[in-house]
């Protein structure tokens, strides 16, 4: 057998390939070092990828003290984590869907999810959308709007989690930079319910967007919504900033101030047709809630001056100018997926070809769709999508 792309290798990783050639390549892994080595590195980055997304950042208020160098991280990906509640039917949780789980995602909607999750909170901070405050209200409140996609490539990854992960913020003896919190009430619904069938997801409320008559639910995920609250420690988080050499400074006027991100219902279908298998995600608008007298301008231009953010992300950002109304959505573009941008019913939208996946991403009605399956070509995908209300 001949050496294999990382697509083939990212799919025998996840299980996707065929058992004739889960076969042969576990024997071609015997004798062939280089693609021994490919294999390992993907599997590393399966384990670290699954580490960010699935631990959880909120432990008892008592220790709850965050530290500098792992402070963003945890402000991002805390809303990936939610436990598993069930429904009125008793079917065993280990027999839902296997593919539901970790392990049998693919690797681009894993890189999805983590994206989005690593981009939720500062994304959500670099693209505060138009301003919608009521007269008797103390907050003012921001909606998405518009989509923008922003290319993260490998090596972006590689130098966000370098300074991530240096120590260099931990060895200023810095604390923390703020409080991270989520509202008592919305600890028990923050997980996912599972439905066998559209009928009882209907039932028990949910609201669930028109399909065309030829495809049919086969299950669905519905995770709840939540609030999370950060509150910056400006002293802080500015002696870091200056100890990491950038000049922009957070207004003192934060200290202490409350920013929360509303982190609406997200709805995971899959979904069957004559043409296939496909998987359908839908989530609402993110909504930032910060104080009212916040100068937006300028704290985008400190969250931008982040170190962690490269570059090559940070031109692309500063170069959305209807910003107030737009969310930077990430994609990471490597040379085994062709990546090109498409129209949705007039939309804007992302599609991702590779030789064992295609994925859909794009904006309607304030919402952000997800449309991918492991058969199926873009222009399938595409041709599905557009039935899609």
């Amino acid at each position: 057998m001949k050496c294999m792309d990382e697509g083939f290798i990212q799919a025998y990783l996840d299980g996707e390939c065929s058992h004739e050639e889960f076969q042969r390549f576990s024997s071609h892994l015997e004798t062939c070092q280089s693609c021994l080595e490919h294999f390992i590195e993907l599997a590393e980055l399966d384990s670290w990828t699954k580490g960010k997304v699935e631990q959880t950042f909120f432990p008892s208020p008592q220790s709850m003290q965050v530290d500098t160098d792992a402070a963003w991280q945890a402000f991002s990906a805390q809303m990936n984590k939610g436990k598993q509640r069930t429904t009125g039917s008793h079917v065993d949780q280990n027999s839902r869907m296997k593919k539901r789980s970790w392990a049998n995602m693919n690797k681009r909607t894993k890189q999805w999810m983590a994206g989005v999750s690593a981009a939720a909170v500062v994304v959500t901070a670099l693209s505060f959308p138009q301003v919608q405050a009521a007269a008797k209200d103390l907050l003012s409140i921001f909606r998405v709007d518009k989509v923008a996609f922003v290319k993260v490539t490998q090596e972006d990854l590689q130098h966000a989690e370098s300074w991530l992960s240096s120590g260099n913020a931990g060895e200023l003896e810095l604390n923390g930079i703020g409080k991270l919190s989520i509202d008592e009430s919305d600890k028990d619904s923050m997980g996912s319910v599972w439905y066998e069938t559209k009928e009882k997801a209907v039932e028990a409320g949910v609201e669930l967007p028109a399909l065309p008559e030829d495809v049919k639910i086969n299950g669905l995920d519905v995770h709840g919504a939540h609030t999370v609250h950060f509150e910056i420690n400006t002293e802080k988080a500015n002696s870091l900033l200056a100890q990491i050499g950038v000049e922009n400074r957070f207004d003192d006027k934060l200290n202490g101030e409350r920013f929360s991100l509303k982190v609406p219902q997200s709805i995971n279908m899959y979904l069957k047709s004559d043409d296939g298998e496909f998987t359908y995600n839908v989530v609402d608008s993110l909504q930032l809630q910060a104080p009212q007298d916040v100068d937006l301008a300028e704290l985008r231009d400190t969250v931008l001056a982040l170190p962690f953010i490269p570059d090559h992300v940070r031109k692309q950002m500063v170069d959305i100018e209807d910003w107030q109304s737009t969310l930077p959505m990430p994609y990471v573009e490597d040379k085994d997926n062709q990546v090109k941008e498409v129209k949705i019913n007039g939309q804007p939208g992302l599609l991702v070809d590779s030789e064992h996946r295609s994925y859909l991403m794009w904006q309607h009605y304030g919402s952000i769709h997800m449309l991918d399956g492991a058969a199926q070509s873009g222009d399938q995908l595409l041709a599905l999508a557009k039935k899609l209300k």
